[in-house]
């Protein structure tokens, strides 16, 4: 009954206020267009898709050379005319642009036809370093919300479906949510679960407390989701929910994790991919993971940054009427399909590797990606894991032992990686806890090394 009058009733008067709201008008029809045109490709083939991919890559290029002089000047510093009809391998000629590169251009980045009361502004969590400034515009605020529910609706969560959040609400470990935020909230039908600060008592609690409430699905931070999930398969646990699906986000779904999960919840687990700064990217819909991630192409153009396999993300914004940004690195690493290029959009993702930062870096100047660690400790009796490697090359691994841990396990978890590590002085310390990013991410990986 809760779920019909949040769909029924709730959710159709909020959505009528904010359509009737003269600053929320743009947004929510971008948001409508943006669902009615998903709806109407879904059963488009490739050729249809790479079609419309191109003209809509086209007018973005035209947009922001139009619109700002951060792109003027560079596509006339080309000599490259976005007036033409440009292709795909014309388009791969054009520069990178990086998160410094934002931070510098500043307001030369933001599009003269959008006025600035129009825009809203937000940021990356700064995980990476200094957090980069993003501003957007009706168009691109409408597209973004209209690929969240898109991807909810495929894997049967409509939206006021109840939903548990397992995610950090606020950063502020003061603050409290305002009455809008609690109308919101109740319009919805969702529970904020915060997992900035967790133990095994408030895991537990949680778990009671989701037991009653009962959700069709929890979205979450992976690690956390994790950790609940071995928390109640330590007491032997069989929870009865999630009526529906779990979804993870934030983080990378590491294997052990996805594991665990699926064996306590016995529901299907759908891994997304997105950033603060781009929105969502792409979509596990198939649960199993074989089909890979599939890009929402709708609303972003996502290339490789070379012809590897696995190869950086470069991601062109199709609908930022506010802040134009092309060939955008957003430092992550993605398995690519066979046959991938850059310049050419790419349907689908085999898998997103992590952080293009979080590698290991051996004498001779190879290195190790950080994909690969969770290989190598996933048959151990290890919680969580964090490698970091310093700026004399040498390696410290911090483990949250399983309470069946041992010294045997110890000996083994030495001996494999320092067989992977060649030449690096590694080095174990077990830990309570992980210490998160600024944006309550755990990285597997961190090294103050750079190429």
């Amino acid at each position: 009954m809760r779920e019909l009058l949040a769909r029924g009733v709730l959710l159709p008067l909020y959505h009528l206020q904010r359509t009737l709201r003269p600053s929320r008008h743009a947004a929510v029809r971008a948001c409508s267009d943006g669902r009615r045109f998903r709806s109407e490709a879904l059963g488009w083939n490739v050729s249809q898709k790479t079609d419309w991919i191109r003209a809509q890559l086209r007018a973005a290029v035209r947009r922001a050379y139009r619109d700002t002089t951060y792109y003027r000047a560079r596509f006339d510093a080309l000599g490259f005319d976005p007036a033409a009809d440009f292709e795909f391998e014309d388009f791969a000629r054009l520069p990178v642009l990086n998160r410094t590169d934002v931070q510098r251009a500043g307001p030369d980045l933001l599009a003269h036809s959008i006025p600035r009361a129009a825009l809203r502004r937000d940021a990356t969590g700064g995980t990476s370093g200094t957090p980069t400034e993003i501003w957007m515009g009706p168009q691109e605020l409408g597209w973004r919300e209209s690929g969240t529910v898109h991807f909810m609706e495929r894997i049967g969560l409509p939206s006021g479906s109840r939903t548990a959040f397992l995610w950090a609400h606020h950063l502020d470990p003061a603050a409290g949510d305002g009455l809008k935020d609690r109308l919101l909230a109740f319009m919805e039908n969702v529970r904020w679960f915060e997992c900035l600060r967790l133990s095994p008592t408030q895991l537990r609690q949680y778990h009671e407390e989701l037991e009653r409430w009962r959700p069709s699905c929890i979205i979450a931070y992976a690690s956390a989701l994790g950790s609940l999930a071995e928390v109640l398969e330590r007491q032997s646990a069989r929870p009865h929910y999630p009526r529906t699906c779990l979804v993870t986000g934030a983080e990378k779904l590491l294997p052990h994790h996805r594991a665990v999960i699926e064996r306590v919840f016995n529901r299907p687990v759908h891994e997304r991919y997105g950033s603060r700064d781009v929105g969502l990217m792409a979509f596990q819909v198939d649960s199993d993971g074989a089909a890979g991630l599939e890009i929402d192409w709708a609303n972003v153009f996502i290339e490789p940054e070379t012809p590897d396999a696995d190869s950086p993300i470069l991601v062109t914004k199709l609908h930022a009427d506010g802040m134009p940004m092309i060939r955008y690195r957003v430092g992550d690493l993605a398995r690519f399909p066979s046959g991938s290029r850059p310049g050419y959009p790419t349907l689908r993702l085999r898998e997103v590797r992590g952080r293009e930062a979080d590698r290991v870096w051996l004498a001779s100047g190879a290195w190790v990606d950080g994909i690969e660690f969770p290989h190598l400790l996933k048959d151990q009796p290890v919680s969580e894991f964090q490698v970091v490697q310093r700026l004399d090359r040498s390696v410290e691994v911090r483990l949250v032992p399983s309470p069946n841990f041992t010294s045997e396990n110890q000996r083994q978890i030495l001996e494999t990686l320092r067989a992977n590590l060649p030449g690096v002085d590694v080095r174990l310390a077990l830990v309570d806890r992980i210490p998160r990013s600024q944006a309550n991410k755990l990285r597997p990986v961190v090294s103050e090394l750079r190429p």
